[in-house]
């Protein structure tokens, strides 16, 4: 089965788990974290990474399932409550777990297709909040991210069953 295919299939637990978490320690984050759950804040995963100046940047991923749109079953509207939770409420920062800390990049992710009505309601809706730095990646620059940047020219083949284990091995 073909990368796309396999991650169509997974719920968002396991989009989190099995992909989204290792691919983003395999391209060198250097805390990530997995703050779904009450507490979350609207933060499916947290990740910080240094800047070219040594200092940290704190990021969160909002993960959905499947085609989000502007309308229908999994419009983006729903959503606006988590996403502003996520972008305006600070936290505990997790290198130290002391410093309160607010993110400077959100990274909306998804299983699925995202249509432009939905793309421009994320885009609009973070510059609204003054979050200038947002990253939007649907299945396909999913899929491009995890072929180009993790697996690159390693010769493994995908496998949701391994991906974890090559993503912690690549980090090595």
């Amino acid at each position: 089965m073909d990368v796309k295919s396999q991650l169509a299939g997974l719920s968002e637990n396991d989009l989190r788990e099995k992909v989204i978490m290792p691919m983003i320690d395999a391209l060198g984050a250097f805390k990530t974290e997995n703050f779904h759950g009450p507490n979350e804040k609207g933060k499916d995963v947290y990740f910080a990474y240094t800047d070219l100046f040594g200092l940290y940047k704190h990021c969160c991923v909002f993960i959905k399932k499947g085609d989000i749109r502007k309308g229908g079953r999994n419009d983006i509207r729903k959503m606006e409550g988590a996403i502003n939770e996520a972008i305006l409420r600070d936290f505990v920062s997790p290198i130290d777990n002391q410093t309160r800390i607010s993110i400077n990049e959100f990274c909306f992710i998804c299983s699925g297709k995202i249509n432009k009505e939905a793309r421009d309601y994320i885009s609009d809706l973070c510059r609204k909040k003054y979050m200038p730095n947002i990253r939007i990646f649907d299945i396909d620059d999913l899929v491009k991210i995890i072929l180009e940047k993790v697996i690159d020219n390693s010769g493994y083949k995908f496998s949701i069953r391994n991906f974890k284990d090559f993503c912690r091995n690549k980090g090595r």
